[in-house]
């Protein structure tokens, strides 16, 4: 798989090199012997395609190998022979003769072939086993890509053009890792696109793929593609009993069909009498030929077979789809319906939305049945991440609740709706809620206690805690011994509540309660609770009880294997860890959180960790992880978490504007923000005037209830505004709110307010107990930074500013090498290389290699 590709990049790598390389393609009809190497010898030596005439081949094979020799002693050579299993023998002869000599030669010879060809039958198979078996010769397999590798073919393949995930998803399964059917598909959907109309189903088969695929049914006889075909009808996988009922013919007639298509590698069997396809596409190509309608007594036949069957052969998946193909809209609704539960419940969650969106289709399906299957679509698009998709789905799903009368559901998927819109910043979130509280009768209690508690929830998270107190005082308190998942949300948002509100004693009460109803849920909700906790804990300065919390929260994820359980812990512990001035901690928590995670509150809380971490530990290694690979997604949606880590780096890099203006877009409109004080520091260093202000006043506001670190981190902000114009006065607060940060246990906090009021010596040493080594290296210069506000930089050259890759690319660059040697010599992609050396040039002013070779030889 890819073959082709592999070699063509291999070679171009080589065209700036001493290499010569050539090439001999063979042919599937009308070959000459020895053809390909004489014909890579000819684009070499002109004079070779007369070669004087041997009494033997042994001798004729010989001055073959000298001319290759003599060519190879002025300049190294690279044979590239592709299709060898359209070889012929001759061919193979002389390959394998060559492959004998090549120790003393500087001669690499390439050459590929496509094993799935290779049938028994074949002619080139025990010539290509010979060549193989050379003491010479190696063999690379190319497996079909998959996972990262896969990601990053089609977004290189893609080179931006825009492709919703769901076709980027489905043709990724299609092409099965097979690099020429991807590309095939891939530029099949980007056509459609260009034509702005549908360009069908991401696994149609575009006409280049299927030319290739039909074309290896050429071998066959008209009965034996009668049969493939009703097989390739039946589905990729298909039993022997099965297609012999389908094809009217005996099982006897129909395995020596079968035989032969195994040995022509456009089947395997996979168990006795149990047979699939060998790609998905074979399977397309086959059939696709025919018009739906003309399959449709077909389908219908293979489901009612398959209903009447018993034990393995009645297999759901297969009667969902024959029953969708044959247009039975009953059968298609429960089965697929049935088949999607399936596949939910092994977590195969892209099947299982295609069928229960298959089940969708007839317009017969009543409406309650209609909004069980919406909502289950709905959840699964949320596990996928997908929440746009996620959020239409709650609302069609309530729509169809409330169409059904059904008020109660409805509410549950208003609320998820309401929710999922809040993830993903969708304005007025909480308007279908107010609208349905308004049209319900009083006696809907638990309908009006979800829906409540869902706009308590969202207006907690916007940092509006007294309109969500208001909400949680009209939930009817008896519906929390009706339902668990009501209890779950109540505690959960009084938890929140107390949290905005500065009461700890509460945060402690309502915790234990959200824990007590979360055990009802399994351990994945209490595993939730403790880490969602934690980062409360954490607001106060009760570091040991957001440290147990994580703790418990990671012993419960391992124990039932909960990946994402256990990333979210990792990634509330960072923010916790750094908080409490434990960085070593802190910086082994992101270790185990990937970069590649979907869930946007992890990449979030990471993001924001790592970017702190490394500035404090001035970890370029971090910075170019968190704030480099995140700074476009970040800025894009700016999140609070950021924006202590996001400015610093801003301004160490010279970007003070960037920074300004982030922290103008972190910082929220709402009641009061708690829990992000150094967000709240850093707008006191680099936000503006106006900034300033609004930032103050809700430290003000949240230092006016509760014990908790605004109010020392009010002193600090105010003592940072007034350093110049009041510097007594500043010392006086920084000295007051040094004190109450360690009364906290956050030394960070702490070493900042007294190197503000003057302690550089104080400061240095709770620096150097935290391992904040940028902050150490910053106060033990020679004291021209003192005087700037702290994270200011002032460095003496401009490569400072850049990120340790992009300084590593730029030298690279100022010493002559292209583009492609350094991602050579890097092992990173083309692109990223343009991208880190345009950001460099961006940063140093520069706009030419020229140039660029003069700033840094001059430095």
């Amino acid at each position: 798989m890819g073959k082709s590709r592999l070699i063509s990049e291999f070679c171009d790598a080589l065209a700036y090199s001493r290499w010569r390389i050539t090439y001999g393609p063979c042919r599937e009809f009308g070959g000459r012997p020895y053809g390909p190497i004489l014909d890579a010898l000819s684009k070499l030596d002109p004079s070779a395609a007369q070669l004087t005439h041997t009494e033997s081949k042994r001798q004729y094979f010989d001055e073959i190998v000298e001319r290759f020799a003599e060519i190879a002693s002025r300049k190294a050579l690279v044979v590239v022979i592709e299709d060898l299993h359209w070889a012929d023998a001759a061919t193979l002869d002389l390959l394998a003769y060559l492959g004998l000599k090549l120790q003393r030669m500087r001669v690499f010879v390439l050459a590929s072939f496509r094993p799935d060809a290779l049938h028994p039958e074949h002619p080139a198979a025990a010539g290509i086993e010979k060549v193989a078996r050379s003491a010479q010769a190696s063999r690379i397999d190319l497996p079909p890509l998959e996972g990262s590798e896969l990601k990053k073919f089609i977004d290189e393949a893609l080179s931006g053009v825009e492709l919703s995930p769901e076709k980027r998803r489905a043709i990724a399964l299609a092409g099965e890792g097979n690099p020429f059917f991807t590309e095939e598909l891939l530029k099949n959907a980007v056509q459609g696109v260009a034509d702005r109309r549908r360009s069908g189903s991401a696994g149609s088969v575009p006409q280049s793929v299927r030319a290739t695929l039909v074309e290896r049914l050429r071998p066959f006889e008209s009965d034996d593609r009668r049969i493939l075909t009703q097989a390739a009808v039946i589905g990729r996988t298909f039993s022997l009993e099965l297609l012999a009922s389908v094809a009217g013919d005996e099982p006897s007639r129909v395995i020596s069909t079968l035989r032969r298509a195994r040995d022509f590698q456009l089947i395997e069997e996979l168990e006795p009498s149990v047979f699939r396809f060998r790609h998905g596409l074979t399977r397309e190509a086959i059939s696709g030929d025919f018009l739906r309608t003309e399959l449709r007594p077909l389908h219908r036949r293979i489901a009612l077979t398959l209903e009447g069957a018993s034990g393995n052969e009645r297999s759901i998946a297969a009667l969902a789809y024959h029953s969708w193909a044959a247009g039975d809209d009953e059968r298609c609704t429960r089965y697929n319906d049935l088949a999607g539960d399936a596949a939910r419940h092994v977590h195969a969650h892209e099947d299982a939305i295609a069928l229960y969106e298959r089940a969708l289709e007839p317009k017969s399906v009543d409406a309650l049945a209609r909004g069980t299957i919406l909502e289950k679509v709905a959840n699964l698009r949320l596990v996928t991440s997908t929440r746009e998709e996620s959020e239409a789905a709650y609302r069609a799903a309530a729509d169809a609740f409330q169409a059904g009368g059904n008020f109660e559901r409805e509410a549950g998927c208003r609320v998820r709706a309401a929710m999922t819109a809040y993830t993903i910043a969708l304005s007025d979130t909480t308007a279908p809620l107010e609208q349905m509280l308004a049209r319900l009768d009083a006696g809907e209690r638990l309908a009006r206690a979800r829906l409540h508690l869902g706009i308590a929830w969202i207006t907690a998270a916007l940092r509006f805690p007294s309109r969500a107190q208001a909400h949680l005082a009209q939930v009817d308190l008896r519906t929390l011994t009706v339902a668990t998942d009501v209890r779950v949300r109540y505690h959960h948002v009084a938890a929140i509540v107390a949290t905005g509100l500065g009461d700890a004693n509460g945060l402690r009460r309502e915790h234990a309660a959200w824990l007590d109803a979360a055990r009802e849920h399994g351990a994945g909700a209490v595993a939730g609770v403790y880490y969602n906790g934690a980062k409360y804990f954490a607001t106060f300065g009760l570091h040991e009880e957001a440290r147990e919390s994580i703790n418990e929260a990671l012993r419960i994820a391992r124990e039932v294997r909960n990946r994402h359980a256990e990333e979210c812990a990792y990634a509330t512990a960072a923010l916790c860890y750094v908080l409490s001035g434990d960085l070593q901690a802190a910086r082994a928590a992101l270790e185990s959180v990937p970069t590649t995670a979907d869930n946007r509150v992890n990449i979030t809380f990471a993001t924001a960790a790592g970017t702190a971490v490394g500035t404090y530990l001035g970890d370029e290694n971090l910075i170019e992880t968190w704030f480099d690979g995140f700074e476009e997604t970040m800025v894009a949606a700016p999140e609070i978490e950021c924006g202590y880590g996001f400015a610093e780096v801003m301004v160490r890099r010279k970007r003070r504007k960037d920074a300004e203006a982030f922290l103008h877009r972190v910082l929220p409109d709402c009641e009061l923000v708690r829990g992000e004080v150094l967000a709240m520091l850093a707008i006191a260093r680099y936000g503006a005037p106006g900034d300033r202000a609004r930032a103050r006043e809700y430290l003000v506001r949240a230092s006016q209830t509760g014990d908790s670190l605004e109010r020392p981190a009010l002193a600090l902000f105010d003592a940072i505004c007034e350093c110049d114009g009041q510097p007594e006065r500043a010392q006086r607060l920084a000295r007051a709110a040094a004190e109450d940060f360690r009364r906290f246990r956050t030394p960070l906090l702490e070493a900042a307010a007294l190197e503000v009021a003057g302690d550089v010596e104080s400061a240095l040493s709770l620096y150097r107990r935290c391992g904040a080594a940028y902050d150490v290296r910053r106060l033990e210069g020679d004291g021209s930074n003192l005087a700037q506000p702290l994270g200011a930089s002032s460095d003496t050259t401009k490569l400072a500013v850049l990120s340790d890759r992009e300084r590593e690319i730029a030298v690279l660059a100022a010493r002559g090498q292209s583009n492609l040697e350094i991602a050579g010599s890097l092992s990173i992609s083309h692109k990223t290389v343009e991208k880190h050396l345009g950001s460099a040039y961006q940063k140093l002013g520069v706009s030419s290699r020229r140039a660029l070779r003069s700033y840094v030889e001059n430095r």
